[in-house]
């Protein structure tokens, strides 16, 4: 079977699910990184035990070659991926699936497992088209079927979708939890203040073997040395090019930033460690929440157009940074 023990967050949650009483439809929530694919396998390993033996059959799972399996992974989910027709363009064709599809699987009996199950990845990309094709096959299940659902927006989906599912939601870990968790991995040269908040165990992980877990603090020490005037604007833009981040990434740090010195003054937290360089910034609370806001329509705006020019957009933020931003 697959084993999960190792993140009790999601032991918990499935010692919890009622297996005798499952609903054909479940949708998962939860953030990227905290581990909601891999429950996902171990739910779908617990529907499908082999009729005959009633043993999971791990490696026609993991070849992909399970009959009674559909796992549909793609980074966007299209409506020819839950029912496919007849009239495709030929440069919409999936080269991996062909014809193969959500509704059409789940049409079937299944062949040596008790059951059938399609787990969608990505599911909060699938647009109005897909997920109305999708809720008509949630209303009428074929029996002994399941569809599992993962999504890393909560209410990413329709209502009606959400009605006719269970929900698992899968929250973040507190940081304590976190550290816990990390220590007992074997991991001390690093904490959950050396991440973004939004940093879940599976994305600490990855930072990690990817030798990416000093990332946040390179970025954090260059904004400390920018408003403190040892770099110029020119330098800082250049310095953090220098750590090879995506746009996406760096305005995703800059709100992080923003929201722990706003955090600061609102709860009259003293910033110590990596801010401690900035710990009497003077700002205004309005001014930064607006900046904030932002810095998310500009986030909004790239997924839209990814060709903005980056330089002339990370100095619009740091010119008005300077501006709001006094160190006394």
């Amino acid at each position: 079977m697959i084993d999960i023990s190792p993140y009790h967050w999601l032991e918990n949650i499935f010692n919890k699910i009622n297996f005798e009483n499952l609903p054909h439809g479940l949708v998962i929530n939860g953030p990227k990184g905290i581990g909601k694919t891999l429950l996902s396998y171990k739910i779908s390993s617990n529907l499908l035990l082999n009729k005959s033996t009633k043993i999971f059959d791990k490696e026609l799972f993991f070849s992909k070659t399970h009959p009674d399996f559909f796992i549909l992974n793609k980074e966007k989910v299209l409506l020819r991926h839950i029912t496919f027709r007849k009239n495709t363009k030929k440069d919409e064709w999936d080269e991996e699936l062909g014809e193969r599809n959500i509704n059409d699987f789940l049409s079937g009996t299944p062949s040596i497992s008790i059951n059938k199950v399609a787990l969608i990845l990505n599911a909060h990309t699938m647009n109005k088209e897909a997920q109305n094709a999708l809720l008509k096959t949630l209303e009428e299940p074929s029996p002994n079927s399941f569809i599992i659902i993962v999504t890393d927006r909560s209410n990413a989906l329709f209502d009606t979708i959400y009605s006719r599912c269970q929900t698992i939601n899968v929250a973040p870990l507190s940081n304590t939890d976190l550290n816990s968790w990390l220590s007992a991995q074997g991991i001390t040269d690093y904490s959950a203040h050396d991440f973004p908040s939004y940093f879940t165990p599976l994305s600490i992980l990855n930072a990690i073997e990817n030798d990416q877990q000093n990332d946040f603090k390179n970025f954090i020490d260059i904004l400390s040395n920018f408003f403190v005037n040892k770099i110029d604007q020119n330098l800082v833009i250049k310095n953090l090019n220098n750590l090879n981040l995506d746009l996406i990434t760096k305005l995703n740090y800059l709100i992080e930033f923003l929201k722990i010195l706003l955090k600061s003054k609102l709860l009259s937290e003293t910033l110590s460690g990596n801010y401690s360089n900035i710990k009497n910034a003077q700002f205004n609370n309005l001014k930064i929440s607006n900046l904030i806001n932002d810095i998310n329509n500009f986030r909004i705006e790239y997924y839209k157009v990814p060709q903005i020019n980056e330089s002339h957009l990370l100095n619009y933020v740091f010119s008005e940074l300077k501006n709001s931003i006094k160190i006394s």
